[in-house]
């Protein structure tokens, strides 16, 4: 005689997990967690670091980011890392603003100045300058600034090609622009945001084809700017 099926008992609604197996809603929301305190971490490391260097102070991120000193050490070997970190993201945005300009703007003027009206605004003139030349380059560090190198000379040739920007610019002039446009750090962040805009209106009317005024030297090259972002500083 075979034995009939066990029934299941009333009341029951859920299957117990194995010992050792993990809530999937619980990993869910450790993984959300997670991912929401490094970009906490991120953010306010960009901002600290443009604020006060590379000498700024770990404790004064994690404050910032609302988390323990511990829970940045858990993700990153310390200060060296997260800097890498930081220029890396920082670098991918920037190539992103400018192929996003170059493919939604209707000419190669206008694509310029969102590209660089974004990028003052963002902070990017302060933070590579107060973190180049600190830490060790990787191979990622290099080839996205390569990448980034590679959009920005498209913008500017486009620029030129259609008449806009004045020949005797370089695409290393306009990202070395960005390091230029520095209000004193003292002064509170809108209000620096605010002085960077202002000054940049002036450069762009600087930039027009159809307003040169001569420039004083030559442009500046790649290599001279690599030397400043990459190897830290001349030799």
């Amino acid at each position: 005689m075979i034995p009939s099926a066990r029934r299941p008992q009333r009341g029951r609604t859920a299957i117990a997990a194995p010992p050792g197996t993990a809530d999937p809603e619980s990993t869910t929301q450790l993984r959300t967690d997670a991912r929401r305190n490094l970009e906490q971490v991120l953010r306010a490391a960009r901002e600290v670091f443009g604020e006060l260097g590379y000498d700024a102070p770990m404790e004064e991120i994690a404050r910032r980011a609302g988390v323990g000193v511990g829970t940045i050490y858990r993700r990153f070997s310390g200060k060296e890392s997260l800097v890498q970190r930081i220029m890396i993201t920082e670098t991918a945005r920037l190539t992103g603003e400018a192929v996003a300009a170059l493919a939604e703007e209707p000419d190669a003027w206008a694509a310029l100045n969102r590209y660089l009206r974004r990028a003052v605004a963002s902070g990017a003139g302060r933070l590579f300058p107060a973190l180049s030349g600190r830490v060790p380059v990787t191979e990622e560090m290099r080839n996205g600034r390569t990448a980034l190198n590679e959009a920005v000379c498209l913008l500017v040739d486009r620029a030129k090609d259609e008449g806009y920007l004045r020949d005797d610019v370089s695409d290393a002039d306009i990202s070395l622009l960005l390091s230029c446009l520095l209000p004193p750090p003292g002064l509170p962040k809108a209000q620096r945001l605010t002085v960077a805009a202002r000054y940049l209106e002036v450069v762009l009317d600087g930039l027009r084809a159809d307003r040169p005024s001569p420039l004083p030297g030559r442009p500046f090259t790649q290599d001279e700017l690599d030397t400043l972002f990459l190897r830290g500083g001349p030799r």
